[in-house]
């Protein structure tokens, strides 16, 4: 009964996201960039993530600092998870071109991740090929195990 309710759940909170417009730096429900979509996604699990490093977040950040979006990332209060056992709630991280951490997303089924794209919005998409290969790492948050 409770993984249903919790799928019930889910369900419920990704609609409040379908029509979200991307925008950058973006942190409300007026406007999300992939960041700011995990920051408000896991609020709703007691879980506050911070939404930047301190530092003013340019369109091009990850030319001057490439490490910049995976420093951040180990400092968060989580478990390195292996893309090989991925569960729902697992916030994931992709190098989408260049081989920087530039792009996260949440993992909402075992097969599925929702995130936010500049062109498309909000979006669900499914964790294979394309995603698969630029992902580079998940964390587990403990407060939802």
């Amino acid at each position: 009964m409770q993984g249903n309710r919790r799928a019930l759940d889910m369900e419920e909170l990704l609609e409040r996201y379908r029509k979200v417009p991307f925008v950058h730096n973006g942190r409300t429900l007026d406007g999300l960039d992939c960041l700011g979509f995990v920051v408000h996604f896991y609020r709703n699990f007691g879980i506050y993530l911070p939404s930047s490093d301190g530092k003013e977040i340019d369109r091009n950040w990850y030319k001057t600092d490439p490490l910049r979006y995976i420093r951040s990332i180990r400092k968060l209060d989580g478990i390195q998870i292996s893309i090989d056992d991925l569960q729902p709630l697992d916030l994931v991280y992709f190098a989408i071109s260049r081989d920087i951490i530039t792009h996260t997303g949440v993992m909402i089924n075992e097969k599925e991740f929702a995130h936010m794209s500049p062109k498309s919005n909000f979006l669900i998409s499914k964790m294979e090929r394309h995603w698969k290969k630029r992902c580079k790492g998940a964390i587990r948050f403990s407060a939802l195990s």
